[in-house]
């Protein structure tokens, strides 16, 4: 790859038209869906992908429009053919030869796809042999550029330039000493985009960008020097193309291999962070083989942070293997068993009733979760907000730190319960400390109900007479007897703080107020009464 391309893991700065590295993070039916880094998603047409993509895998992408929302649109097939015209143009000035896949026959040649790109090829220059010897479609040719169409994105190619280039000594030298599958030395000729031209005892031979490392694109350029010994492997040997391919990564065991021996759940391994995404981080265990620890597998807490809280790129982790899928290529892993699970590990101090303080950690819709220990968290219910009929739900804001109350604590459902109001007295237990049942309250009416009054005692509170409360006559109704705004003197029946009511009574009242009047008058006339009114009295105040 060129050095822009081995750079196009710092994307700073994304913009449409740019060729970007992007990790696929699922698939379905029509669209691949990619993190293209800076938080954002991405989406590719499925159709754009000679073989379905599986998470985790790195392709490159080019950015087709940045809408303001949902994902990010993406091209693969744009990609290929900006990375085929650029090896195009470093395979032309570097005199390389470059490998493409006969498409169409025409009436004076051939076109050849490259990397998307439709290549011309005369006839002329199709092979050393006669114009009736014609290459089929679908034949893989090697080939050299003659000519650059710019303008078109195009080239005029020839097939027979590489074989009129065969020096047939070379090889007889080469093919006495080596046979496909040796292993030789070599001094690098020429590096360009897509590999390093080798050459071994004369002849040049190329070890493909893809067979440089087990990793996917990983960066080579700055790895290697023109006129380095090199060792490598002879993969394939054709003579009569003048072709010799090359490898470097064969030198050592696939990493699938390796996993398929050595890994199983339950084993722990040790691997360094390559990648850190939204979603999780990826762990490489061999140079081309990674797992990925989801963000749900690095920490307990059931509402995890970024996973950057938790993995620094670049450094050293243990984690254990959950699954492997050879067949998919896919290593899941998890971290969260190997550290102490802190549900297990809750003291005394976290029970309810206790009184706490910790940082709003997220707000949601129906409250806030706040820091409670360390990987625990519990939440506070808006309604949990204040003592107010409506709590003001902006309250509380991510950052803050909260003192609070704990109210439940659920280890089984991993849940704890909390809440500020409860940190005070509610306004109806103040109210209860204030007045006792029985006592005589005066308010003012507050408006009239089918089922009775309500009426304002002050600070906010209302209590119900209920009309069976309310001393009125047969004939009389309430609205008649009651105005908005009369003031009244009740009983208090009493205070039922859990539902919030005041219950009230009049007709209480108006009753005490009747003995009160008899008993003043008994006290004036202490002296025996033998007429109707004093035994009236007298049974009326027993």
């Amino acid at each position: 790859m060129t050095q822009a391309m081995e750079s196009m893991g710092a994307q700073d700065d994304i913009s449409a038209g740019e060729v970007i590295e992007a990790r696929v993070i699922d698939v379905d039916d029509r669209d691949v869906f990619l993190d293209i880094g800076q938080k954002q998603d991405g989406r590719c047409p499925r159709s754009e992908f000679a073989e379905t993509p599986s998470a985790g895998d790195v392709v490159h992408v080019v950015v087709v429009s940045r809408g303001d929302d949902g994902p990010v649109r993406l091209s693969r097939l744009e990609a290929e053919r900006r990375i085929a015209w650029r090896d195009l143009a470093e395979a032309s000035q570097a005199d390389a030869a470059l490998t493409g896949v006969v498409t169409q026959s025409l009436n004076h040649g051939y076109l050849v796809d490259f990397g998307g790109l439709q290549l011309f090829m005369p006839f002329s220059h199709g092979d050393l042999k006669t114009r009736k010897s014609r290459h089929a479609v679908g034949h893989k040719l090697d080939f050299k550029v003659l000519e650059l169409k710019e303008r078109h994105r195009s080239a005029v190619v020839s097939h027979r330039r590489i074989i009129e280039e065969r020096n047939d000594e070379l090889w007889n030298a080469l093919i006495e000493k080596y046979k496909e599958g040796d292993e030789a030395d070599g001094v690098i000729s020429k590096k360009v985009a897509f590999g390093l031209f080798i050459d071994i005892m004369g002849v040049e031979g190329l070890l493909h960008q893809s067979d440089i490392s087990w990793k996917k694109w990983a960066p080579f350029k700055s790895r290697f020097k023109v006129k380095e010994a090199i060792h490598v492997k002879i993969l394939s040997m054709d003579r009569e193309n003048n072709r010799l391919s090359l490898g470097l990564k064969q030198l050592s065991e696939d990493p699938w291999e390796w996993a398929a021996r050595e890994l199983s759940p339950g084993v722990v391994v040790k691997g360094r962070v390559s990648s850190v995404t939204d979603y999780g981080a990826f762990l490489e265990l061999k140079e081309g083989l990674e797992g990925l620890v989801h963000v749900s597998e690095l920490t307990w807490s059931r509402r995890p942070r970024h996973p950057r809280s938790y993995l620094e790129q670049d450094s050293e982790v243990e984690a254990e293997v959950l699954s492997v899928d050879l067949e998919q290529k896919r290593i899941s892993l998890g971290r969260k068993k190997m550290l102490a699970d802190p549900w297990q590990a809750l003291g005394s101090q976290l029970r309810a009733g206790e009184i706490g303080e910790g940082r709003v950690a997220s707000i949601t819709r129906f409250g806030a979760f706040v820091e409670v220990a360390e990987d625990i968290e519990g939440l506070i219910h808006f309604k949990d907000y204040s003592w107010d009929e409506h709590p003001d739900r902006n309250m509380l804001k991510k950052g803050d730190q909260v003192k609070f109350k704990i109210l439940e604590v659920n280890k089984k459902e991993r849940r704890i319960s909390c809440g500020i109001k409860q940190l005070t007295p509610s306004p109806f237990q103040q109210l209860m400390e204030k007045y006792r049942k029985g006592d005589t309250i005066q308010g003012t009416v507050a408006r009239i109900a089918p089922f009775g009054l309500f009426v304002s005692i002050g600070d906010g509170f209302e209590g119900l007479v209920h009309v069976s409360r309310l001393p009125l006559k047969p004939d009389q109704k309430m609205e008649e007897v009651y105005k908005p705004g009369q003031e009244v003197n009740a009983i208090l029946l009493g205070i039922d703080a859990d539902n919030r009511r005041i219950s009230l009574s009049i007709k209480d009242y108006d009753v005490r107020q009747e003995r009160a009047l008899i008993e003043q008058y008994l006290k004036k006339d202490a002296s025996p009464s033998t007429s109707s009114l004093g035994a009236f009295l007298k049974k009326t105040q027993a």
